[in-house]
This record gives structure tokens, sequence and C-alpha cells, in this order.
């Protein structure tokens, strides 16, 4: 297209491949904001990443999801509030994807092998997978270049992606070729395609490779995306061309709006790049601050962030819906007026998204059936750096009369599910009909993770993420290979402490549905005989008399609920004296005896809180003779329930 052309950075990044790049796209796409739809035109470049022989393709049509009430996104939302009251939906609403042509080469056009296909589900109006049948099959480990043209309609913000009134967020917007898995790939037993239906509890599974995107957008829109700008045209229609550019990504996600901020830095050769609106500009260094400390965590602990851009987003409250998501390169973060210093909500969502840059942009697990991996793992990450950074107890909530941190934010949802024994988190996100997952994929995992951590040790622990991270990097793991990482570094650093290996967590808090809760049941003292008494040689006789009290202390440990963890205990005596104990905490009740002369004060089951996933916290304690820690209790039980309260104010958690 004629006009101005603007170059504004080198396109390589890498000199060495970080991936092995089965499906790279060059996009051109024009935005028409009249009729709020895109036009297209697509190649993918896709390597047959097996020996086998490949006869047919898969494509997410994402957003056929927005299409009518018959698809299965919106059977499975019904209640959710997602989309529009029926009696009041307009066109505008609703959204759309049509394949117009899709050929092999310079080949012949094949739109007439494409039909719609059903995965999941029964459901034949679900149209957000469709299948290419080849003429000619694709050889094992060749190449094939697949040239498409495309037109969609864009639904209004409902989920992520879509537009409201000015203001444009595209994800997963345009087709997308499925992940062929070959024979022992994750769960694969044979060669296999590996391409759900889009479902509102899931998100989403790609290969890696490279993206050259152009976008055409009206002059005056500011248009931001995934990976670095590469150059701009001015065209001649009152439009510009803006080109972008990224290697080594699963997805590419952009946005455009009128009224963006642009605000940029660069921070250890990174640029970052804020699009915000001026109403919320006031938090400007929140969200860049936030980034910069997660950025400096993940580097020293996993690997330094390895891609030259970070695109924050911040969207306008009428498109809030599209805000707490990760793309590669670029994530979006909640925006409000005036957040108060005390409420952290956006450097909460600004490390959550940044967190999966790790989890699952890089470790790229299949978000579609093992949710956990990534949420579970980000949700653990993100709340040890925003601890990490303003304070156990405050980095979340910081007031004066109530406090919250991330790790006891996520504790908190884990251990307040209505049910907690609802079902295993091992399902795919859309086999739990009778209740929301969220907690399955988001908060116990990150509550056993934190577990996991206290079993170990925190050193054990990192040794075990970054040998995780550094053998999965650009890569598809899937629960197997973390577990055996587990097995591997525990036993290496603690030989049999643990038993023979993991697999015996794993089974409780993974496969199982079961609880943690252990409590001091009793303290008992049964004062001894302070002599030695009784009949010999025909008459009573008194040996050995001792004026000192003596006792024989008993203390009746129990586990209420099916989960087995190795516990430790504190013993303490009024004297002062602390005697540390440690139970398997396998058996229903343990017994500890002791003949002393002094009475024990308390006894408190996991002082250091290593068990984090234990639900009642409240009765891990207890004492010989009430006194006014008692009152404290009702006060903590109370400034819980507040808690709970504020949590509400931390939405799209």
């Amino acid at each position: 297209m004629p006009g101005t052309s603007f170059v504004l950075a080198q396109e390589q990044w890498f000199e060495v491949p970080l991936s092995d790049r089965i499906a790279s796209y060059d996009i051109e796409v024009k935005l028409d904001t009249e009729l709020h739809r895109l036009t297209a035109t697509q190649t993918i470049y896709w390597q047959n990443p097996s020996d086998d022989t490949i006869r047919t393709i898969p494509f997410h049509l994402y957003l056929n999801a927005f299409k009518n009430t018959e698809s299965t996104f919106y059977r499975e939302s019904l209640g959710s509030g997602r989309f529009p009251d029926l009696e009041n939906t307009t066109e505008a609403d609703w959204g759309w994807i049509n394949i117009d042509k899709i050929k092999i080469g310079d080949g012949e056009d094949l739109s007439r092998q494409l039909r719609y296909i059903h995965p999941d589900d029964d459901n034949t109006e679900d149209k957000t997978v469709i299948e290419l049948a080849l003429l000619q099959p694709i050889l094992p480990r060749a190449k094939a270049v697949l040239n498409l043209t495309w037109t969609a309609k864009i639904p209004k913000i409902k989920i992520r992606t879509g537009y409201s009134k000015d203001f444009y967020l595209q994800a997963q917007w345009f087709p997308k070729i499925g992940v062929y898995e070959s024979a022992g790939m994750r769960f694969a037993k044979t060669g296999q395609w590996n391409c759900h239906q889009y479902h509102p509890t899931t998100e989403y599974y790609a290969d890696f490779g490279n993206y050259n995107v152009s976008i055409n957008a009206p002059d005056a829109f500011i248009v931001g995306a995934s990976g670095t700008r590469t150059k701009v045209e001015k065209q001649s229609d009152q439009t510009s061309t803006h080109h972008f550019y990224g290697e080594d990504i699963i997805d590419f996600t952009w946005t455009a709006s009128p009224n963006f901020e642009v605000v940029k830095e660069e921070y250890l050769g990174i640029q970052l790049e804020l699009l915000i609106n001026s109403e919320y500009s006031c938090c400007t260094d929140r969200y860049l601050e936030s980034a910069k400390y997660a950025i400096d965590y993940l580097g020293e602990r996993l690997m330094p962030y390895p891609f030259p851009k970070l695109t924050i987003v911040v969207p306008p409250l009428h498109g809030i819906n599209a805000g707490a998501m990760e793309y590669p390169t670029l994530v979006t973060a909640p925006g409000m007026y005036g957040f108060p210093d005390w409420l952290r909500s956006p450097e909460y969502f600004v490390i959550h998204e940044f967190v999966h840059q790790y989890f699952m942009m890089m470790v790229a697990t299949n978000e579609f059936e093992e949710a956990w991996m990534d949420e579970g793992f980000t949700s653990y990450w993100k709340s040890r750096i925003l601890d990490d950074a303003y304070g156990v107890k405050n980095s979340v909530i910081d007031l004066r009369w109530v406090r919250m941190g991330a790790m006891e934010f996520f504790r908190s949802r884990y251990v307040g599910m209505d049910n907690i024994h609802l079902a295993e988190s091992t399902r795919a996100g859309w086999e739990y009909p009778n209740g929301s997952p969220r907690a399955l994929f988001y908060s116990k995992p990150a509550t056993w993770l934190k577990t996991l951590e206290g079993i170990v040790g925190l050193e054990t622990m990192d040794e075990i993420m970054k040998t995780y991270f550094n053998r999965w990097k650009f890569k598809h793991p899937c629960r197997y290979d973390f577990i055996d990482v587990v097995n591997e570094v525990v036993v290496e650093k603690h030989g049999d402490e643990f038993g023979e290996n993991m697999n015996w967590f794993f089974d409780f808090v993974l496969y199982g549905t079961g609880a943690c809760d252990y409590s001091v049941g009793s303290i008992q003292h049964l004062e001894t005989a302070m002599a030695t008494i009784g009949i010999w040689e025909d008459s009573l006789i008194i040996k050995n008399q001792n004026p000192q009290k003596k006792y024989q202390a008993k203390v009746v440990l129990e586990r209420l609920e099916e989960i087995q963890l190795p516990v430790d205990i504190l013993v303490c005596f009024v004297d002062g004296t602390k005697v540390w104990e440690r139970w398997d905490g396998k058996a229903r009740t343990h017994g500890l005896t002791y003949d002393t002369d002094v009475r024990i004060d308390y006894v408190e089951i996991d002082p250091l809180q290593k068990i984090y996933m234990d639900i009642n916290i409240l009765n891990n304690s207890k004492r010989t003779e009430p006194n006014t820690r008692s009152i404290w209790a009702y006060v903590s039980s109370w400034g819980m329930r507040i808690q709970q309260v504020f949590q509400g104010v931390s939405f799209f958690i």
C-alpha cells in the first residue's frame, strides 16, 4: 500500500530460536470502526512435528463463541451475566468469524473441504472448531503453507475480546491451528490433534512460532500489540498500518483506541509500554513499578524475561471486561479512578498477568485440560512477589484495622469454598457441571504449592521450580512432568525423609478431593504419687517421699479430615520450656505423654504455618488455663469475616 513509512525496530529477536516454531503466522488485517468488522489475509507456516502422516487440520474459530445462543460457550455461560438480556439484545452484541478461502500454497481453494467439528460435546450448532480435510496429506516432518482470507464481526466485549464504544481489544481473533501431539507427548498414546471447543471456564493452548502482523486502523487510533512495532505506514485514506513482529510466542493480541495515553520506559533492556486512559493516569507509576518488581523477582529465581517488550493495557471502565488477562508480551489490567493506596489492585493484576509470561507463555501448558498448571502456578508466584514487595500481612489490603496478604487471600478463597470437596483439580475446565471450578484452578493449587514449600523448605521449592521451568520452557508439559521434577529434586535434597517419592502428596492434593484439618483435642495433667506407697512385708510402708508434685501430662492430637501431612508440634510448659515434636499426621489421633514436675501451658500444631492448606487454624492450638488471649480468638474470627467482605473489592481475581 502506498504511503509514508516509519521503521521503528529490527525484526529479529533471537540469534538462536527459543522454541521449535511449529506454527508461525503472517497476518494483514483491516479494522473497520464503523461496521466493527475485520477483513484479513493470513498465511500459516506449519511443520508436522511427528512421524505421522497428517490428513486433516483443525482450527480454532474463537469468535464464533459469540455468534448466537446455541454456541457451547453461551450454553455454559447461562447465569453468568456475560451475555445481554435477550429481550434487549441488538446485532452489535454478537460476533462471528468466517473463513472465506483457504489454500495449501498456491493450490486450489479448499473451503469446500471445511466442516465444523465438536470434539468436546455433541453440540452440532457450535462453530468454534473447524476442520480441513486435505486433498494431499502432509508427510512426516514436512512443512506446509496455508493461505487464508477471512472476515469477522467484532462482538461487544463480554469477556476478554471485542469492542466497547471506541475501545478495541482483539484476543483470540484469527483462525488458529490446533496443536498436533505425537505419541508420548503429554497424554497422547497415539498421534492426535488437540483442538478443543471454546468454553467459558477455559482458556487456550497453542504451538510456538513467529508472528508478522500488520494492522490497518484509522489515523486517530493508537495501536498496541504483542511483539515489537517494526514499522508504521501512513496511508492516503486517513488510516495507518502498524507492523508488529514477535518470535517464539504462542499467540498475538492487539488493542486500539483514540483515547490511550502512551507511557514508555526502558528497564533492563526491556521496552515497557503502558496504554492507559487519562482518568487512570494517577496510577501510572503503580502499574509500571509493580511490573519492574516482578521482572526482577522472576528474573532472579527462574530466568530473565527474554522478550524485548512488555505492553500493559488498562481498558476504560466501559471496557473493563477486557481486563485481567494475559497474552504474549501484552497484559491487561483493570483500572478505576483514584485507586486508594491501601487497595493494591493495580499491582495485583499487573503482577498476576506478568507471571503468566512464564507460566503458559513460556512453559506452555494446556489451559483447556489443566488450568491449574498455569493459574495455580501463577497464583503461587504472584503471591510470593506481592508478599515480598509489600508485606506478608498487607500486600493486598493495607488498612489500619484490616489487612490481608496475597497468600492469605488465596488461602481464604480456598478454605471459604461452598463445597471444598467439590472435585479434583485434574478435570478439564468444562467438566465441572455442578459448581464453579475457579478455586480449584487458582486458590487450591496455590495453597498446596505453598504447603509443599512448607514441607520441603523454600530452598528445595525454588530448586523444584527452577528445574521444572528450565526443563520445560518453550515446550508443552503436563502434570506428570511437574510431579517427576518434584520427586527428582526432593529425593536429591532430602533422601527418603518424606518417603520413596512425593506421589502420596499429589494423591491427596491434586487427585483427591479431601481437606486438611489438624486439631489439638485435649491436654490433661494427672498427678502422680509424691511418694512410693504400698504394702511391703505385710505392712504399709512409705518410700522415697518427695514433697514436689509430679504430673503425667498427656496431649491428644486429632486429624479431622482426609489429607495426611507431616506436622510440627510445639509444646510449651509454664516455666518457659519448649519441646518440639514431629508427627507423621497419618493416624486419626496421636498422643504425647510427658512425666514432668511442671504443667503444660499450651500446645500448638504447625506453629510456623507450613501446612498452609489446613482449613481451620483456630483449632491448631489449645491452652490449659483460659486467659484474655481467648478473647482475641473471637476478635480474630470476626476480623477474618471483615476481610472476606473486602475480598469482593478485588474483582476479577
